[in-house]
Parts: C-alpha cells; structure tokens; sequence
C-alpha cells in the first residue's frame, strides 16, 4: 500500500489554509463517494484515504503534529496511518480515537460521533444520510432534503419546476398555496439504496420570494393603493392590480385613510384547506411633497370652511 501524505490526496499545497483544504475535499468526496460510483471497492478505498487525510489537516492540532513528524522524514502508509489513529499516539487520542477502520466495517465516522467529514456529508447529501453497511442487510432508507425557491406568483397558481438532484434532473409540482417553511415530498426521489431495498424520498423545503407590491398573511393578500387628496374628498373609481389581474374600485367620498375593501376569495388557498382566502386593499391617501402659495392659500379657505376638531377626544381624560 503506497504511503498516505494527506495533501497530495486532497492535492493541496502544505501552505493551504482551511477553505482550500475543505473545497479539495468537497470536490474529491463528490466523485469517489461509494453510493455515487455502484459501490465500486476502488472508490470505496479512494474515499476511506481522502477522509482520513481531511482528518488530519482538518484539525489544527493534529495537522500540526502530522507536519512536524513529516519533517523529520517519517512517512506512513494508510494502513500505518491507521494503526496511528488505533493506538495511544496524541493522532490517536482524544475524539480520533472514534474512528473505526476495521476490514469488516466501512463506518468510517464510528458512533461516538460526527467527525468534520460527517458533518460535511450531512450537508452534502441531507439530514438523513446514513453510512452504508456492509453486513449483508439491505440499507435503511434514506431520505434527501433541498431547498427550492419560487416566485410569488408560482405559489399563488402552483407551478411544475425543474430540479436538479445529485443525481438526476426531474420535473416536480409545487401546488398552489405553499409558503416559506412547507415541505413537499416528492416519493423515490431521495438517495439510492446502496444494497437493493427502495430509494429514499425527496423532501423540497419551499422558500418563496417577496412580491413587490403584494404582501401575503396566512391565506390573506394586502395591498396598499396610493390616491390623491381629491380621489379620497371627493370619491373615485380606479383600477387595481389584484393577485389573477385588474379589478375594478370605487373609492367612496370621503374616505379615511387607511380603509381596507376586502376581495372574497382571491387570496391564497392553504395545502390543508382548498378554500381560497381574501385579497384586502387599503388606502394610503398621498399628499404633494411641495405646495405653492396659490394651492396654500386654497388649503387655508378649505379650512375655514370645513372646520374639524380631530384631536378633541385626545384631550379629555
């Protein structure tokens, strides 16, 4: 067995510094990972050194310790490296000792908990990835988690999205009514099983972006409708963008600011209930930045002869 020197498996310098070391690893883990190559034993072998190297230089201590014995001349082939990490060598002490690298077991990480490498796999390939086994039994399911965001409009109708796996390319259906934190589950879709049984399942969890004029409560929409001093005196009809188009409003004299006109119906539906919530306009009456003497003195005549005392309750206790 030739010897194992962690940076040129990983293919880093020995300057590298810890983004470097993780991304060679990344990358090399994608393409020797065993579930990915048919359970290759090439693959497998390839894996076992490339996690064992990102043990080391993955941990100051340990790569410091790794450096100042390379130094000297020493060099170990994996095996030896092996037997390193089983004895009582400060490589061997402490959370390394975990490791388990027995020819009846591929369970690399051990059971007393992750290692960088497992916390990497985790992130890589879902929450539920379990190491394989080579008992004979068939694996456990496991299941696969991703992101998918959609527009607010796709989860107003619902949407068919392609999504890439690490694994294949598929079409699947957002329906309509998800929201930021649903999750979708998409049947066989998950990671393979390594030793016959039947794949995981794929579970989409849904991020879905803001609108730029709308804004979702539960199954409600709200809209804010900007009119004028003169729409919101003196009354108007005007057309408003709704959730599945233009709708019609008829502003009525005198409104306050801040009257919402509710739409039945044209809100969300939820993935438990089918019935539709309702869309709310409100009114935000906008006033001129800027006012010239003319307008001024109109405002001031207006006042005189509409004379309010909004702030009269304010001042009785």
């Amino acid at each position: 067995m030739e010897n194992l020197d962690p940076y040129k498996t990983l293919g880093v310098s020995r300057d590298a510094n810890d983004e470097q070391v993780k991304s060679a690893y990344r990358k090399l883990a994608r393409r020797y990972h065993p579930d990915l190559n048919e359970n290759s034993k090439a693959s497998e072998t390839r894996f076992k050194a490339i996690s064992l190297a990102y043990e080391i230089l993955s941990d100051k201590e340990r790569r410091r310790e790794y450096d100042t014995y390379a130094s000297g001349g020493g060099t170990y082939s994996q095996a030896g490296f092996e037997q390193f990490f089983r004895n009582g060598s400060s490589f061997g002490a402490g959370p390394y000792r975990r490791f388990n690298f027995g020819g009846d077991s591929t369970n690399f990480f051990g059971a007393k908990g992750p290692s960088p490498a497992e916390d990497w796999f985790s992130e890589l390939f879902g929450q539920t990835h379990r190491m394989r086994s080579t008992d004979g039994a068939n694996s456990k399911i496991s299941n696969l988690e991703q992101n998918l965001e959609v527009t607010f409009v796709d989860a107003y109708y619902g949407v068919k999205k392609a999504l890439t796996t690490p694994y294949k390319t598929l079409e699947v259906y957002v329906p309509a009514g998800v929201d930021t934190g649903s999750r979708i589950r998409v049947h066989g879709q998950g990671h393979p099983p390594s030793r016959g049984g039947r794949p995981g399942d794929l579970f989409l969890k849904m991020l879905v972006k803001a609108h730029r004029f709308f804004r979702r409560e539960g199954k409600d929409i709200f809209l804010d409708i900007p009119v004028t001093l003169g729409e919101a005196m003196l009354g108007a009809k005007i057309e408003i963008p709704a959730p599945d188009g233009k709708v019609a409003l008829r502003i009525p004299t005198g409104v306050q600011n801040g009257t919402s006109f509710r739409f039945r119906g044209k809100g969300f539906p939820s993935l438990k209930d089918p019935v539709r919530g309702d869309f709310l306009a409100r009114v935000n009456i906008v006033l001129p930045e800027k006012i010239d003497g003319v307008s001024r003195k109109l405002v001031e005549e207006f006042e005189k002869l509409n004379p309010l005392r909004p702030r009269n309750n304010f001042l009785k206790t």
